[in-house]
């Protein structure tokens, strides 16, 4: 079982990005901020720091297998995801500079690498809640527009330190978050991975997709889930990431 797939489910950086189409950051914030706006509004984003969501889709490495997840956030660095694949329950812990799995009754310490890739994973969720994009250590560059589903799309690059540059994709008309793409590892292999986001809902005054497709190198779909129960948590306790 390839478990930083799986955590995975719960977006590709394209390599070959032109520096020559970046814009300054004052254009990108200006991307950023009606993106804000669309998606609830920067006060409702902030308590976001802390939520949940639950789906139902399919995995398509080795086959299509059906699974459902559970996961539970607190950014910016611990993060709980359930997943049953069939019969199998895998449980996948990041917590803080340490992660655990646990699938068949045994509980396993994450390696440094995977640890690593989890932190990016989990970076990349953050990065959703868009009010951390206005802090201080992180760069924004606005990049040429694209398409996403045949639509136009506002670009943003965000870099920071520590983590693989991304870029935001923002439907030019509703301003909402319909891609990610970043440079990834998965279990030691380089590639791009994109996610799509559509189906926007709202929960708790936040718009959030409700449908999420992941491929890697823009021609492998990895998954395809659809969300419901999406929360925003007044406080998650720390016993929830403890390895048992």
């Amino acid at each position: 079982m390839r478990y930083p797939i799986l955590c995975s489910i719960g977006l590709v950086f394209a390599s070959g990005m032109n520096p020559a189409c970046a814009g300054d950051r004052e254009a990108a914030l200006a991307v950023v901020n009606r993106a804000i706006d669309a998606h609830g509004g920067p006060k409702a984003l902030a308590k976001a720091e802390m939520r949940s969501r639950s789906g139902r889709g399919v995995l398509l490495l080795d086959g299509e297998t059906r699974l459902t997840t559970e996961e539970t956030y607190r950014f910016p660095d611990r993060c709980r995801l359930v997943v049953s694949l069939g019969r199998n329950r895998i449980v996948l812990v990041l917590n803080g500079a340490k992660g655990w799995t646990q699938s068949g009754g045994e509980t396993r310490e994450m390696n440094e690498p995977t640890v690593r890739e989890r932190k990016e994973e989990l970076y990349v969720w953050w990065l959703m809640n868009l009010t951390p994009l206005l802090k201080d250590g992180f760069d924004l560059a606005q990049m040429a527009d694209a398409k996403v589903n045949g639509e136009d799309a506002a670009v943003v690059k965000v870099a920071h330190r520590g983590y693989p540059d991304a870029r935001l994709f923002f439907d030019k008309k509703s301003h909402l978050l319909v891609k990610m793409s970043r440079r990834s590892t998965e279990t030691g292999v380089a590639l791009t991975k994109d996610y799509v986001f559509s189906d926007y809902k709202e929960f708790d005054g936040i718009k959030w997709p409700t449908k999420e497709i992941v491929s890697f190198n823009g021609t492998t779909k990895v998954s395809e889930v659809r969300f419901d129960g999406i929360k925003v948590l007044s406080s998650v306790e720390d016993k929830l990431f403890e390895k048992p």
